[in-house]
C-alpha cells in the first residue's frame, strides 16, 4: 500500500457551499497551501518516477521565488489527464446510476467504450484510452477530481465572475489554488475505486497495492462529485458492445 507524502491542512476542511468557497478562494492568484498543492501535482505528473517528481516539485517551489520556468510536457500531460478523468467519471456515473446490471454492471472497459463513442478529439480511441489508463491509474482519483473541479469552476465562473480569467482555470492551476477542494472530491473517487469490484473480478478497480492513497490525517472531508446522466444513446452503445471487450 502506498500513501502520498502530503502535509495535512492546518484546519479541517469541510465544503458545504461550493460556490461560496470558490468566491472566497478564486478572487486572486494567492496560493494558500503551496506545499500541499506542489506535493499533489508531483504525484499527479510523476506517479511512478520519484526522481522526476522531486525535480518537478523543486521547479514548482521556484515559482514562489520568482522563477518562471515551465515544466516540460505540461500541456501534454494535462491533455492526458482529461481523457483519464472522463473514463473515471463515466465509470462512476455508470456504477452510481446502477446501469448495465444485467450485463455485469459498470467497468472501466465499458467507460472506455462510451468515452471512445462520444469522443470528438484525437487521442480518444479505445487503444489509446487503455494506454492512458495504464499510465495514470495509480493517481486516477486525483486526476478525476482535478478535472471535475475545473469543469465545475468554469460553469460557476459564468455566474460569479471570479477575478481569475477563465483561460487560467485549467486542472494544473486548480490544484495549485484550491488543493483542499480537489482532495475533498478525490477522497470520494478513491473510496469508490477501492470498494468497487467489477463483475467476474476479485480485485477492486483501483489496485490497493499501487494506488497512491490520500493520507487519512489530511484534514479534509470527502465531497461527492456530481453523478452525470447516462443517456439512452449511451446505453444503446453499451448494449451493442461485444462481450469480452476488456482492452
Amino acid at each position: 500500500m502506498r500513501i502520498m507524502d502530503v502535509l495535512p491542512f492546518p484546519r479541517t476542511v469541510e465544503v458545504s457551499n461550493v460556490e461560496s468557497f470558490l468566491r472566497t478562494r478564486l478572487n486572486g492568484e494567492t496560493v494558500m497551501f503551496p506545499e500541499q498543492a506542489i506535493a499533489l501535482l508531483g504525484y499527479m505528473c510523476c506517479p511512478n518516477d520519484g526522481s522526476a517528481r522531486d525535480h518537478l516539485m523543486c521547479t514548482l517551489r521556484g515559482w514562489g521565488r520568482g522563477s518562471q520556468q515551465i515544466p516540460p510536457g505540461l500541456g501534454r500531460v494535462q491533455h492526458e489527464w482529461l481523457r483519464v478523468a472522463d473514463v473515471v467519471h463515466t465509470y462512476y456515473d455508470l456504477s452510481q446510476g446502477h446501469h448495465q446490471k444485467r450485463r455485469g454492471g459498470a467497468s472501466i472497459g465499458k467507460a472506455i467504450t462510451l468515452v471512445d463513442a462520444k469522443a470528438k478529439s484525437r487521442g480518444t480511441g479505445e487503444a489509446n484510452l487503455w494506454k492512458l489508463w495504464g499510465k495514470h491509474k495509480d493517481v486516477a482519483h486525483l486526476i478525476a477530481a482535478a478535472a471535475f473541479v475545473c469543469y465545475d469552476v468554469r460553469l460557476k465562473h459564468r455566474r460569479s465572475r471570479f477575478l481569475l480569467p477563465i483561460h487560467a482555470l485549467i486542472p494544473f492551476q486548480i490544484v495549485m489554488l484550491i488543493p483542499d477542494l480537489v482532495v475533498a472530491v478525490a477522497i470520494e473517487f478513491q473510496r469508490f475505486g477501492l470498494e468497487s469490484v467489477p463483475y467476474s473480478r476479485t480485485e477492486p478497480t483501483f489496485d490497493p497495492e499501487s494506488l497512491w492513497r490520500i493520507p487519512n490525517n489530511i484534514n479534509v472531508m470527502a465531497l461527492a462529485p456530481q453523478i452525470r446522466k447516462v443517456s439512452t444513446q449511451d446505453i444503446y452503445v453499451l448494449n451493442e458492445r461485444r462481450a469480452g471487450s476488456r482492452g
